[in-house]
């Protein structure tokens, strides 16, 4: 489902059953080897369906956590596998906060961002992020300069609002990022004394209400 916004099912395929993975992650939490279990890149239905599953036999550990991708540039978690994690005490781990560097604005500047930005140092290598994270695509542009307007007209850096919106989802256990320099890790920890007020969130609302979701 990497990226992906509608269900096809003459492209749906079998994989390990559900039973096997939950018995071979038991033991392994049994044996200390790991705490507990988690899911990643899940929709709702492969959510509820694991929990079925977990609750059918004793010794099936429980799913805890969801790793999904979360941002400002995709909210598609909050369409319905919120609503599973919310009622059954799941926690996100929301990845590509920044969208793969995006909503930093560095690719907007004249030179298209340093030769070691990711989106250009892997230009060409990576095609399932390229095919999400693309920056010939217009909505994409134009949700983003409206988002980074946003961080300027309230004094917020756009490494901060972008993190500070994933983590005042109150489903958000952790926002899984990457850095490569002190100064993204300053934003970051930054983030995380920024509380967006109501004012700043209907702008952002608004933003995503002419372009939801550009990075699905």
């Amino acid at each position: 489902m990497f990226g992906e916004t509608e269900y096809d099912p003459t492209r749906q395929y079998c994989s390990v059953p559900i039973e096997e993975q939950l018995d071979a992650l038991g033991r392994a939490v049994d044996a200390g080897k790991i705490r507990y279990i988690g899911l990643s890149n899940e929709t709702p239905y492969g959510v509820m369906k694991f929990l079925q599953i977990a609750d059918s036999v004793t010794r099936f550990p429980k799913i805890v956590s969801v790793q999904n991708s979360y941002s400002l540039l995709c909210r598609n978690f909050d369409s319905g596998v919120a609503e599973c994690c919310h009622h059954e005490r799941i926690s996100l781990l929301a990845y590509s906060p920044m969208a793969m560097g995006i909503l930093s604005g560095k690719y907007f500047a004249p030179d298209g961002g340093s030769a070691d930005a990711r989106l250009n140092l892997y230009k060409g290598k990576y095609s399932e992020g390229e095919s999400r994270y693309n920056l010939s695509k217009a909505t994409l542009k134009a949700a983003t300069k409206e988002y980074l307007d946003i961080g300027r007209k309230y004094g917020i850096g756009p490494v901060s609002l972008a993190i500070a919106f994933v983590l005042r989802h109150p489903l958000v256990g952790c926002a899984i990022f990457g850095a490569t320099k002190l100064w993204q890790m300053e934003e970051v920890v930054n983030a995380c004394e920024i509380v967006l007020t109501p004012e700043i969130m209907v702008e952002i609302d608004k933003v995503h209400g002419r372009f939801p979701n550009p990075c699905p």
